[in-house]
């Protein structure tokens, strides 16, 4: 190692690297630990919060720390210093709620310190302009991955295979709204196929993310200089804290690092909160340049095994912008409370068993104590319980104000307790028994409920299964009450808050015996599933439960050249669906006929229709009838594209009496291309409130809201953004409360 300041230019520091003679990168006697400065889960596994995704880091912190890698180890501190577009990973944050997995990204740009504004990697702001990010998870629930697409070649086109494993893969842009961020998932091979549901968009899946200017780590540990890629492993290398270092142009200015924040819908995820809390998600993060990655989160060496080789296309850089990368490293894990239950090598994965609460260690006794825990609750406890008795564990509330919504969870160990109850908590609430924690909310802002004298909140009646010792722990998420005729939260995303004006408290309590619990649930009907299918378009497939009023079957087309005419036919079970509409969104010369149950269609249009992008072809909303499943398909008889020679139109047929035909391979049509999709909904386009997608807001959309925030169901991502009834950028029980109030004007 070389202990000299980093005083010469950027153009030497470039005539260096190349003049110099290369090494091959890491030396095999590096394959140790990573310098102390490194770390993998160092202090914890994230956070149970709710993050707002609106381009700012102030939701975050170093509490929700699940990864740190270093500043300035990225190739270019070797070999390419004159290049821009640096993508130097430093930090990964975990956290989730009831709805979302979201993941912060740290990157950093410390070469201010030795750099001149605009000079190299200080150049466009010293931002990364449009280069790809990937975001790689496991939950250990679907198959797993080996980085490629089906034929071959890597994910966006990046040389990056996982020997690790991992089961979604997400690829983005570093700059918010440039190309189509994709969401993939595997087949039984691993690979991933772009012409099936296995890649979708971030839209299609409801994931959001933005970046912000600046850095959330109190600490920025780098190398200040470096002769030797071997540095990363020895804690006497030039480290510094760059939060505190001032090199030869100064310390470093944070604006020039950027941190992003993602969102990712549990539901297309396959996974619950519960899941995430007791199982774990795995993460890491790889930064990219060229076709490969330079730099990742939880740190992997194959990102510097060939820093010293020259890139094909310009032998000034490194060789790792093209070279195969192979990831090895245990990824870092969200969730989980340490425990490691979900599959690090990549095999194929089992199914993960029933998640429960790790309690207190055992006390070695014939009998069980139960202790009753709460963040608003005062905490009791009972022992002396034996083997087969019940105990009732109650959590009385307190408060000056009527409550109009609360939103809880209740976590038990299912090895000493089993639960008894299945109505816990307030009449009219939805209380789903069958995940652990329980998960539990209610609202009524017609009537909100009196705990004026202190009235119950929930109460559990347990079964005893096992001696020692067990908590049962009453998690209070949301708390909103009516203080006149403003709506305040004493609890908020689990935190309590001092309110003015609002007093609540609670008291809990842990008896022998059973108590009657009589109020009722919210029952869950019978459910849906809608297959739509087609001669043409792709295959999709939805549940709706009995809250569903209205589906909406969606064929959409993608074509390379424009569309003159179409015959088609709809067929679909009377016995479960009754058509409302059927519309060809993109053309006013349709014409319509059939019978219900067999609906057929038609346009011819001379001044051609444009589907350069994907959008609607036919669009049919149903009444639903029935329950069960059902198919609605559409055969598609003709489909004519043509092109205007003059005043003639050449025309080719991609369907031709219901026969798919190859466009590509008839005349005048060479490099014909065309994609479709198919989506199912419970309505097209949304309503804030209309959680069902029927058109309008009403108590049923009040409902629904409740059943998926207690994890009875999914919803979609249009339904997500529809069920944000008070536009807060969360989905909880006060958009329940919203919506209610709506209905109230």
């Amino acid at each position: 190692m070389k202990n000299t300041k980093k005083m010469i230019s950027v153009l030497l520091v470039a005539m260096l690297l190349i003049t110099t003679v290369m090494t091959s990168g890491l030396s095999v006697s590096a394959a140790g630990a990573l310098a102390s400065h490194y770390g993998t889960n160092p202090s914890g596994f994230g956070k149970q919060s709710t993050i707002t995704v609106d381009g700012s880091f102030s939701d975050w912190s170093e509490d929700m720390l699940i990864a740190r890698s270093a500043a300035w180890d990225c190739p270019n501190h070797w070999k390419g210093a004159h290049e821009n577009n640096l993508a130097d990973c430093y930090a990964l944050f975990g956290a989730w709620d009831n709805s979302n997995l979201y993941i912060g990204m740290q990157f950093v740009n410390t070469t201010d310190t030795w750099q001149s504004p605009g000079d190299a990697s200080l150049s466009d702001n010293g931002k990364m302009n449009d280069i790809p990010i990937m975001l790689a998870l496991n939950t250990g629930k679907s198959p797993a991955m080996n980085g490629k697409a089906s034929d071959g070649n890597g994910i966006w086109g990046l040389n990056i295979g996982f020997t690790t494993r991992v089961d979604h893969i997400l690829c983005f842009s570093s700059t918010p709204g440039q190309g189509v961020p994709g969401f993939f998932k595997a087949d039984d091979s691993g690979a991933t196929n772009y012409n099936t549901d296995l890649t979708q968009t971030f839209a299609a899946t409801g994931v959001s993310y933005k970046k912000a200017d600046g850095n959330v780590c109190s600490q920025i540990w780098g190398l200040d200089y470096s002769e030797d890629p071997d540095d990363i492993y020895s804690d006497d290398a030039q480290w510094v804290d760059f939060k505190t270092f001032s090199g030869s142009q100064g310390p470093h200015n944070t604006q020039f690092d950027t941190f992003y924040e993602i969102a990712i819908p549990l539901a297309s995820l396959g996974i619950t909160a519960s899941e995430v809390a007791s199982n774990g998600v795995g993460a890491m993060l790889i930064g990219t340049r060229g076709e490969s990655g330079m730099d990742c989160v939880p740190f992997d060496p194959t990102m510097l095994d060939n820093v010293m080789g020259s890139y094909s296309k310009d032998p000034s850089t490194s060789k790792e912008k093209e070279d195969t990368d192979d990831i090895t490293v245990p990824l870092a894990k969200i969730g989980a409370q340490g425990s490691d239950p979900i599959p690090t090598q990549a095999t194929t994965p089992t199914t993960p068993t029933q998640p429960t609460q790790p309690t207190q260690p055992d006390v070695p006794t014939s009998d069980l104590t139960v202790n009753a825990k709460s963040n608003l609750f005062n905490g009791t406890g009972v022992s002396g319980l034996n083997v087969g008795d019940t105990v009732n564990v109650k959590f009385t509330l307190t408060a000056n104000k009527n409550v109009a919504s609360a939103q809880w969870n209740l976590a038990y160990d299912s090895s000493k307790l089993q639960l008894v109850s299945t109505n816990l908590g307030p009449a009219g609430g939805t209380v789903n028994t069958g995940v652990n924690p329980v998960l539990g909310n209610f609202t009524d802002v017609e009537n909100p409920l009196s705990f004026s004298s202190g009235s119950e909140f929930v109460n559990a009646e347990f079964k005893v299964l096992a001696t020692g010792n067990t908590d049962v722990t009453l998690t209070v998420e949301e708390l909103n009450v009516l203080n006149g005729s403003t709506l305040v939260s004493p609890v908020e995303n689990g935190v309590v808050k001092s309110v003015s004006g609002v007093s609540v408290s609670g008291t809990s309590s842990v008896t022998t015996g059973s108590e009657p619990v009589t109020q009722p649930t919210t029952p869950v009907g019978g459910s849906l599933t809608v297959n739509g299918t087609s001669n043409l378009f792709k295959q999709a497939s939805a549940t709706f439960d009995n809250s569903t009023n209205k589906v909406t079957v969606t064929y959409q087309l993608k074509s390379s050249v424009k569309l003159i005419d179409s015959e088609w036919k709809l067929t679909y079970d009377t016995s479960k669906l009754t058509l409302d509409t059927l519309a060809m969104p993109k053309t006013n010369n349709a014409e319509y006929g059939g019978t219900e149950g067999a609906k057929t269609g038609n346009f011819a249009d001379p001044n051609l229709i444009d589907f350069s992008t994907m959008d609607d072809f036919v669009v049919a909303t149903f009444n639903v009838k029935g329950t069960g499943t059902t198919t609605v398909n559409l055969n598609v008889i003709n489909l004519g594209v043509a092109k205007y020679s003059g005043n003639e139109a050449i025309v080719a047929y991609l369907v031709d009496q219901g026969t798919v035909q190859n466009v590509a391979s008839q005349s005048g049509f060479s490099g014909y291309t065309y994609d479709t999709k198919t989506i199912i909904n419970a309505a097209s386009g949304f309503l804030y409130g209309d959680v069902n997608q029927n058109g309008v807001v009403e108590i049923n959309d009040a409902t629904l809201l409740q059943q998926y925030l207690a994890d009875f169901t999914t919803l979609n991502s249009t339904q997500l953004r529809a069920a944000d009834a008070n536009r807060d950028g969360n989905v909880n029980v006060r958009d329940v409360t919203a919506i209610r109030r709506m209905l109230l004007n």
